[in-house]
């Protein structure tokens, strides 16, 4: 017997759908719901931080989750640059199963209205 959660009804993105970050760490995750498709990676970015003693610039690498979102039905390499909307977000589980959560099913109800 198959559970029926409330988010399958709705179409909702959960927690659920998504790979935890151990996966993350090594790989990029794409996924689907409806016309809204999706790619989570880990991306790492370089920001000034300042000089040495010597005077010589510092840079500080920070470590984020990388959203991509775009309209289907093609997979995201064969989509062109400019339909695809991308947003950054903290790597934290936190981050993962809440915000990225909540901003996939803000681009689903999007891509539905389209």
């Amino acid at each position: 017997m198959d559970i029926i959660r409330p988010e399958m009804l709705t179409g909702e993105i959960t927690r659920w759908d998504l790979l935890p970050l151990s996966f993350l760490k090594k790989s990029a995750y794409t996924g689907s719901k409806g016309a809204l498709r999706y790619r989570i990676e880990k991306a790492v970015e370089e920001i000034p931080s300042g000089a040495d003693a010597s005077g010589e610039p510092q840079v500080k690498e920070i470590t984020l989750l990388r959203v991509s979102t775009w309209n289907g039905p093609n997979a995201f390499d064969l989509t062109p640059a400019e339909e695809i909307r991308q947003k950054d977000f903290d790597f934290t589980d936190e981050a993962l199963y809440n915000d990225i959560v909540s901003y996939l099913n803000e681009q689903r109800k999007m891509t539905q209205s389209v």
